[in-house]
């Protein structure tokens, strides 16, 4: 719980938010990437990454898939979406993940008796609200390399929403998924990626990446940071 704890000080500092581990009813861990519809639990619990990555996806007609965000350490998977049912949630986690889950009444009874914490948690879903429609506009407008750019960079800030910013960062999609993100093929990702390298505004190693420049990167996107 120590990374979603992480994100909500940065939000409102001095606040405690030790009350939230009594909403947490389970945890689990996925050895591989498995969809949330696969779990046996109703939809009236949240997803909270403790370790690992997810991402939430819709298949578009004809079969291809849009992944629409992602989430890393202390985020909730599933804050925005209405109680449905037993309609499945399209969330996959990723392989190596452990996930908290937290019942919603126990959450909503919290948020009656502390509207501070409740807050809090709006106001750092509403950044990460703002954070999407930044990059939904990117891709609309961009190129694919500033596509990838502007990527990048969230990804960057979700590491850094833990309060522990790092400067190399596992890339936490695969090229497939990374393409099925922005809208370009993997073998266009793979391309972008070593075009970037080459122009010596990334540096990669395995599966990790760092930027040479951060900030100037910011700049010249006219990249918005939230919360």
């Amino acid at each position: 719980m120590s990374a979603c704890l992480g994100r909500l000080a940065r939000i409102a500092p001095g606040l405690s938010f030790s009350s939230l581990v009594d909403c947490i009813v389970e945890q689990t861990f996925f050895e591989r990437d498995q969809p949330l519809w696969a779990e046996p639990h109703p939809s009236d619990r949240l997803y909270v990454i403790d370790e690992g990555f997810a991402f939430d996806f819709t298949i578009l007609t004809g079969g291809k898939r849009h992944i629409f965000d992602f989430y890393g350490p202390g985020a909730i998977c599933n804050w925005s979406r209405p109680e449905r049912g037993d309609v499945p949630e399209n969330i996959i986690f990723k392989s190596r993940t452990a996930v908290l889950v937290i019942e919603r009444a126990r959450l909503d009874a919290l948020f009656a008796r502390d509207p501070a914490l409740s807050s809090a948690v709006q106001r750092h879903e509403l950044a990460r609200a703002m954070r999407v429609s930044q990059r939904v506009r990117a891709l609309i407008s961009l190129a694919a390399k500033d596509r990838l750019r502007m990527l990048l960079l969230d990804i960057a800030e979700e590491y850094g929403w833990t309060g522990n910013p790092r400067r190399w960062l596992s890339m936490p999609l695969t090229q497939e998924e990374t393409g099925d993100l922005i809208g370009s093929t993997s073998v266009h990702v793979s391309r972008t990626f070593s075009s970037l390298e080459r122009g010596k505004e990334i540096e990669r190693r395995g599966n990790a990446f760092r930027f040479v420049d951060i900030d100037d990167m910011r700049q010249r996107m006219s990249y918005r940071r939230f919360g």
